[in-house]
């Protein structure tokens, strides 16, 4: 694809505000409704460009298909820092998850690609397991998807999914998990599973609710954002 002469301009004037190395964010979205309007205001007062996700759908069977929609997110997510690597081979880049495309975004990052920082918004760290015990409406429906107690029982054959898995294989340890204390999806499961990864990451809980954008949430994530990628 020709680039631009407004493409170009732009891209000398994201080099001339960052240095030689220009900043980028990949946002990853939730399965809600909710947007990344807050996040994607205060990126560009920082001069960080963003490429946000659009996620496919999911569809199918809710245990069998549910890796095969983790896989299609993943290669969306490589196949877009890899894009900007082959722009800007020295681009510092940060990813941000929020919801269910934390977990989502945690899988990616499990295929070992390369990113400078990673933000976890309110991602629930043992999925599966909340899927299983938690009395939280989503959760709920989701058991009531599956069509008998055999499917049930097979709801553990989602644990490689869950970000307490996944983040095992990250080469990166440069990640901020953000939790609010008045978020009805993080119950005792993502308590409990927070203490072993506060020991390779940094965790923070926050008096917010389910859409993590009050002004301390978005300030603390790109604060963070802003130090590892200055510091590179």
């Amino acid at each position: 694809m020709v680039e631009t002469n407004t493409a170009i301009l732009k891209r000398k004037h994201r080099r001339f505000m960052t240095g030689n190395n220009p900043r980028y964010a990949v946002l990853v979205p939730g399965a809600d409704s909710l947007t990344f309007e807050e996040d994607q205001a205060e990126a560009a007062r920082r001069n960080i460009e963003v490429r946000e996700l659009t996620l496919p759908r999911f569809s199918g069977h809710p245990i069998d298909d549910r890796k095969a929609h983790f896989d299609a997110v993943a290669n969306l997510f490589v196949d877009t820092i890899e894009t900007i690597r082959d722009e800007e081979p020295g681009a510092r880049i940060a990813a941000v998850g929020r919801n269910n495309g934390g977990g989502q975004l945690a899988w990616a990052l499990a295929r070992k690609i390369a990113v400078n920082a990673v933000v976890l918004v309110g991602a629930i760290p043992e999925i599966s397991l909340y899927r299983k015990q938690s009395d939280s409406a989503s959760a709920v429906k989701f058991r009531e998807s599956l069509a008998n107690e055999a499917e049930f029982a097979r709801i553990d054959e989602m644990r490689p999914l869950d970000i307490i898995f996944s983040a095992k294989q990250w080469p990166i340890t440069n990640c901020l998990m953000q939790f609010g204390h008045n978020d009805p999806y993080i119950d005792r499961t993502a308590i409990d599973a927070t203490a072993s990864l506060a020991e390779r990451f940094r965790i923070e809980w926050l008096d917010d609710d389910h859409a993590m954008v009050s002004q301390e949430s978005l300030q603390q994530r790109w604060d963070y954002i802003d130090e590892v990628l200055k510091a590179i």
